[in-house]
C-alpha cells in the first residue's frame, strides 16, 4: 500500500498523463529532498508494475510519465484508489478536525456522550479520538481535561486561536465550509481590504505570505469576539517599541468595529500590534537591540568552545541571527507558532548544523526565558549551515598551535611527524608553552593540541596527544585535521559492546539500557539528564524510523556510537513516529569534529532501503557491513 505522499505523487502523474515530470517538480511542491522523491517513484513503479491499464515510464533526462493503455480500466483503478485513500486517511482526520473545532468553541465542559453524537461515533471510538486531539492541543500549550463523563479544553485564548488556525489549515483561496470557522467570503474580503489600505497608508513593509497570515489572524479574532471569546492581558508578553504597529492595529480594528458591529478590547489591539511586528519585513539594523547583539556575540563564542567551528568572524551570520532572533523571542513568549515544512529535511540533510542550532536555541531559551520550538531551530540551522559551507569552501591549510613545555629539540620531531603525515592540510605549526597561552590570540589558529594536561585540555580547547602519538591518538589527530576522509574514520566510532538486537516496550527502556551500558564502559557524567535536556529542544526522531540520542553538552573523555535494532518498531514521541533503529551518539569534549560523522552517515541512514535491510541483520558485523556498503559511494565522493 502506498503512503500518503506516494499516493499524492502518483495522483499527480495521473493528472498529467503522458507528460514527463521531473523529481524536482515534486521536491519543490512537497518540500522533500530529490533523493526522497526518487525513492518514492521507485516504490510507485514497483507497486504498479502488474497493472495492465497503464504503465509508468522513466526516461533520462526527461523524467517520469504515466501512459494510459486502457482508459476505462484506468478510470476504474483510479476511482478505487481515491476511495481507499480517503477512507483510510481522511475519515479519522476529519473527525479529529471536527472534534477540535467543537471543543475549542465551547465555553464550558460538555458531556462525552454529546461529543460522540456530534461526530457520529461510539464512546469507545471517541475515547481513542480524544487521545489524538490531546496530542494536537499539547503542541499549543493547551490541556484536555476530563472528569466524570465530561471534557473541556483548558488554556489561554491566544493558544486556542493558534490551534484553530493550524487545525483549519486556512487557505485564502479555498475558504472552508466548516460552520465553526464562520469563514464568510465577504467578511474575509472586507478584512483583506481594510488591512491592505492601512499597511499602504503607513508604508509598512510586509511580504505577501505574512500579509495573508495577518488577514487570517484578524479574521479569526472577529469570529471569536462575536462568540465572546476575548484575549486577556496574560495572553500578551511585554511590548516595547511598537508605536507604529500599535497605530496600524488600532486603525484596523476601529474600521473592523464599524463594519462588523463588534466591540474590540484593547488587548486585541495590543496583540495584533505584536503579531504584525513578528510577521513584518522590517530588516533594519536599528531594530536590533544591544542585548541581542551582545547575546549573539557571546553565544557564538560559546559555540566555538563546544563545537569545532568558529562563527565569531562571520558578520553575515551574526546579522542574520540578530535580525531573526528579535521576532523569534517575541513569538516564543507569545506562543506564536510558525510552521516549517522543511523540518525533517533539514534535520536529515544538515545534522551538524541542526545540532549547533539546537545548542544556540538552548542558550537563547536560557537567556530570554522562553521555549524555542523545533521548527524555529530548523530555520536557525539554515543560517549555520550556510556559514559552515562557506568555511569549507576555503581551501587554505590549517594553522595549528601545540601547547607543550618540552624543549625545542624534543618537539622538533613531533613537528616533522605532523608535517609528514598531514602536509597538504597544514599551513603552519606553532609551539607555545602554558605561560604563553595566557596572552595568545586564539583567533589566529584553527586547531590546538597539547602534550600535557592543562587548562586548554580541561575546557576542551586542545586535544591531548603524546610526544609520540600512538595509533588511537593518530586517528584523533587525523579527524581533527582532515575531517572524515574514508569509511573507517566513521565506522571506528561504532562500538560492538553497545550493540543489541532486541525488543523494548518504550523509549525509556532503550535509553536506560544504552546509558547503563555506556556507563559501564566509559567515563560518562549525567548522561541521562543531558539526553533529556537535548530532547526538550526537539524530538530525537530524525525520520526513516531512526532516532539519535545524544547529550546536549559534550563532557566525555571518549567518542563512541551505540546502536539498538528493534525487532518490532515502537512509538517514539508525541507525534506518533515509529522507531526501529536507535543510535546513542557521544563525542569527547576535545574532539567534537567527530560530530561531523553524521554529515556522512545521514544520507546513507535515511535511505529507505537501509531501514528495509535492517530486518535481515543478525549481529554487529552484519550491521557494520550494511553501513559500510551504504557509505562507500558517498564517502568516496567527499574524498
Amino acid at each position: 500500500m502506498l503512503t500518503k505522499r506516494e499516493t499524492e505523487i502518483f495522483l499527480q502523474f495521473c493528472e498529467h498523463k503522458n507528460e514527463y515530470l521531473k523529481a524536482n517538480h515534486f521536491s519543490d511542491e512537497l518540500n522533500v529532498s530529490l533523493r526522497t522523491v526518487q525513492n518514492d517513484i521507485k516504490v510507485i513503479k514497483k507497486a504498479m508494475q502488474n497493472q495492465t491499464s497503464f504503465e509508468i515510464e522513466s526516461k533520462v533526462p526527461f523524467g517520469t510519465r504515466l501512459i494510459v493503455k486502457d482508459q476505462k480500466g484506468f478510470e476504474e483503478y483510479l476511482a478505487s484508489l481515491k476511495n481507499k485513500n480517503e477512507e483510510s486517511l481522511s475519515e479519522k482526520e476529519g473527525r479529529i478536525h471536527k472534534l477540535l473545532n467543537y471543543l475549542l468553541n465551547q465555553r464550558k465542559s460538555i458531556p462525552l456522550a454529546q461529543c460522540a453524537d456530534y461526530i457520529y461515533v461510539s464512546k469507545s471510538t471517541l475515547i481513542n479520538d480524544l487521545k489524538d486531539v490531546e496530542k494536537v492541543l499539547n503542541k499549543f500549550s493547551l490541556k484536555l481535561l476530563q472528569s466524570v463523563g465530561y471534557v473541556w479544553v483548558d488554556g489561554l485564548e491566544r493558544d486556542c486561536r493558534m490551534c484553530l488556525i493550524d487545525n483549519l489549515n486556512y487557505n485564502l483561496n479555498m475558504i472552508p465550509s466548516d460552520p465553526v470557522s464562520d469563514m464568510d467570503g465577504n467578511r474575509l474580503e472586507r478584512i483583506r481590504k481594510i488591512i491592505m489600505e492601512e499597511f499602504l497608508h503607513d508604508q509598512y513593509p510586509i511580504s505577501d505570505v505574512e500579509f495573508q497570515n495577518i488577514i487570517i489572524w484578524v479574521n479569526i479574532s472577529v469570529v471569536r469576539i462575536k462568540s465572546f471569546f476575548y484575549l486577556n492581558e496574560e495572553d500578551i508578553d511585554n511590548q516595547s517599541d511598537l508605536d507604529l504597529e500599535l497605530k496600524i492595529a488600532n486603525e484596523i480594528y476601529t474600521r473592523i468595529e464599524k463594519h462588523f458591529h463588534i466591540r474590540v478590547p484593547q488587548t486585541e489591539i495590543n496583540f495584533l500590534a505584536l503579531y504584525i511586528s513578528n510577521h513584518s519585513n522590517v530588516n533594519n539594523i536599528h531594530y536590533i537591540s544591544d542585548e541581542i547583539n551582545d547575546f549573539i556575540f557571546d553565544t557564538l563564542e560559546q559555540i566555538h568552545q563546544v563545537y569545532p567551528a568558529d562563527f565569531t568572524h562571520d558578520m553575515n551570520l551574526r546579522m542574520s541571527l540578530a535580525l531573526h532572533c528579535e521576532p523569534l523571542i517575541s513569538r516564543a513568549r507569545n506562543n506564536i507558532q510558525i510552521k516549517n515544512e522543511m523540518l525533517n529535511y533539514i534535520k536529515q540533510s544538515f545534522p551538524y548544523a541542526f545540532e549547533i542550532a539546537t545548542y544556540f536555541s538552548y542558550l537563547l531559551s536560557e537567556k530570554f526565558e522562553c521555549k524555542i520550538k523545533e521548527s524555529e531551530t530548523a530555520f536557525l540551522a539554515i543560517y549555520f549551515n550556510k556559514s559552515l559551507n562557506e568555511q569549507e569552501n576555503y581551501n587554505g591549510g590549517k594553522k595549528i598551535c601545540i601547547i607543550t613545555n618540552l624543549q625545542r629539540s624534543q618537539y622538533f620531531l613531533l613537528e616533522q611527524f605532523l608535517y609528514d603525515k598531514f602536509k597538504k592540510y597544514i599551513s603552519a605549526i606553532q609551539f607555545v608553552n602554558t605561560h604563553q597561552l595566557e596572552t595568545l590570540d586564539l583567533d589566529n589558529y584553527d586547531l590546538f593540541f597539547s602534550t600535557e594536561d592543562n587548562r586548554a585540555t580541561e575546557v576542551g580547547l586542545a586535544t591531548k596527544i603524546n610526544f609520540f602519538p600512538n595509533e588511537k591518538e593518530l586517528e584523533k589527530i587525523k579527524v581533527r585535521i582532515e575531517g572524515f576522509k574514508n569509511i573507517d574514520d566513521v565506522l571506528c566510532l561504532f562500538d560492538s559492546r553497545l550493540f543489541a538486537i532486541k525488543d523494548f516496550n518504550n523509549k525509556k527502556q532503550i535509553q536506560d539500557w544504552l546509558v547503563n551500558k555506556a556507563a559501564s564502559l566509559y567515563k560518562v557524567k549525567n548522561l541521562s539528564e543531558e539526553i533529556e535536556l537535548r530532547e526538550e529542544f526537539g524530538s530525537t526522531y530524525f525520520g526513516n524510523k531512526i532516532a539519535i540520542l545524544h547529550p546536549m553538552h559534550a563532557n566525555l573523555d571518549d567518542s563512541f556510537i551505540g546502536e539498538i535494532l528493534l525487532k518490532k518498531p515502537i512509538v517514539w514521541d508525541n507525534e506518533g513516529n515509529h522507531v526501529q533503529v536507535v543510535f546513542l551518539l557521544c563525542i569527547e569534549k576535545s574532539n567534537l569534529e567527530a560530530f561531523r560523522a553524521w554529515d556522512f552517515l545521514s544520507p546513507a541512514l535515511f535511505n529507505p532501503d537501509f531501514i528495509k535491510q535492517i530486518s535481515y541483520v543478525n549481529n554487529f558485523d552484519e550491521f557494520k557491513a550494511l553501513c559500510e556498503n551504504k557509505l562507500k559511494s558517498q564517502i568516496i565522493s567527499k574524498s
